[in-house]
C-alpha cells in the first residue's frame, strides 16, 4: 500500500513520456513536493516495485526513474492485493459477524430496554 504522497508521484509518472522521470529532460520536480520529498517517495516505490531507477557515477547519483509493470497497473494490484486479504481473512470476518450476532442476542433485552429511554414514546 502507498501513501498520499506516493500515489500522486506514481500518477505524475503515470502522465509523463514513456512513463520515465528524466532528470535531463524534467530539471524541476513536480509543484505538489519539495524535491527531497520527491526522491524519498521514488526509493519508496522502488522497494515497492512501483519504479525502476537508474542512477549513473560513483556517488550512484539519481539519473531516471520509470514505471514498472506494477507501476503502471497499480489500481489492479491494489485490487488483486485487497482480494486476497480478504480471502485470506474470511473465515475472520464470518467469526466477527457472528461474534456480534451472539453480542446482540445475549443483550437483547438490556438493549431493548436502553433504546426505550434514549427514545421515549
Amino acid at each position: 500500500m502507498t501513501d498520499s504522497a506516493s500515489k500522486k508521484v506514481l500518477h505524475y509518472l503515470y502522465n509523463l513520456p514513456d512513463f520515465t522521470f528524466d532528470v535531463n529532460k524534467q530539471l524541476n520536480t513536480p509543484d505538489f513536493l519539495s524535491r527531497d520529498s520527491f526522491l524519498s517517495c521514488l526509493e519508496y516505490l522502488e522497494q515497492e516495485g512501483y519504479v525502476r531507477i537508474t542512477r549513473i557515477g560513483e556517488n550512484q547519483a539519481f539519473l531516471s526513474a520509470v514505471l514498472t509493470h506494477k507501476g503502471r497497473h497499480f489500481r489492479a494490484f491494489n485490487s488483486i492485493a485487497l482480494k486476497r486479504y480478504l480471502l485470506d481473512k474470511w473465515i475472520d470476518l464470518i467469526a466477527l459477524f457472528i461474534s456480534i450476532i451472539a453480542l446482540l442476542g445475549a443483550y437483547r433485552n438490556e438493549i431493548s430496554a436502553l433504546l426505550h429511554l434514549l427514545m421515549p414514546g
